[in-house]
């Protein structure tokens, strides 16, 4: 019983620390207004860090629980909510600075050709490359990023309040850092390329205070396969890339020639 009265009054703690965050932000602005030095660029930094303070929030939930965590990589490990949290968090901050969309990136990574490394090598060897893209990944991406072990060898990242020139200069950054996997294992020089598939969901923001449970998980699921359709065109362009979605490509069409090619291209 004491341990549940212990978990409310943290839960009300953070409630109060919430309001008191939102508070003093509108009162920044409000002081801004009256004394008639509002500018855009300052007024997007008070929202953004309004923003991050509410997606932190929801993200250290998160990471208290072990549970959500994959042990081999420390990275989270999937969840259908978190799209959801981080739309609840931007609708937080509508009231303070609209604009006319909110947009995230998602982007699918995947290891190419990993299950021929795992059956030549062994899977310990195959846990160094998770374990160290993992590392890059965390390493290069800002906090309030949701880095997510998909399965096997696929990882997600979610670039909240991210638009599509955002999520491309992200990837060109990690690509930097993702080309240097070399290793040599058991006398063996080897490469590991990575291919990577991108997309970006956009939202009017008033319908974004409308937005229901059902309809986050639905645009969740979309986004996820754009993303993943965006993913098999890389590895049908040759691997070790990542390609962007685009509505126009008939991505049937490409699974199908990637499984005809046994995923060889």
């Amino acid at each position: 019983m004491g341990t549940r009265m212990g978990e409310k009054d943290d839960r009300d703690e953070k409630e109060r620390e919430l309001g008191s965050f939102d508070l003093n932000v509108i009162n920044i602005m409000t002081h801004l207004y009256r004394s008639g030095a509002v500018e855009d660029e300052v007024m997007e930094t008070l929202r953004m860090l309004n923003f991050e303070y509410h997606t932190l929030l929801d993200k250290n939930s998160i990471l208290e629980e072990k549970v959500n965590i994959d042990w081999k990589t420390n990275l989270l490990k999937y969840r259908d909510d978190y799209f959801t949290m981080i739309i609840k968090s931007a609708s937080r901050t509508l009231d303070i600075v609209p604009n006319d969309k909110y947009k995230i990136t998602y982007i699918r990574f995947d290891i190419d050709n990993f299950s021929l490394l795992n059956n030549r090598f062994g899977h310990d060897k195959g846990d160094i490359v998770l374990v160290d893209l993992a590392e890059i990944l965390k390493a290069h991406s800002r906090p309030t990023d949701y880095l997510i072990r998909f399965g096997g060898e696929e990882f997600d990242v979610i670039l909240p309040s991210t638009d599509l020139k955002g999520g491309v200069t992200y990837l060109d950054k990690m690509y930097r850092y993702i080309r240097n996997l070399k290793y040599n294992f058991d006398n063996t020089d080897v490469v590991v390329t990575v291919s990577a598939g991108i997309a970006v969901f956009s939202m009017d923001l008033n319908r974004l205070k409308r937005i229901n449970l059902d309809s986050t998980k639905d645009e969740y699921l979309k986004l996820q396969k754009a993303a993943d359709d965006a993913l098999y065109d890389a590895k049908l362009s040759g691997k070790n890339q990542y390609k962007i979605y685009n509505d126009k490509i008939d991505y049937k069409d490409v699974r199908e020639r990637y499984a005809a090619a046994g995923g060889r291209v």
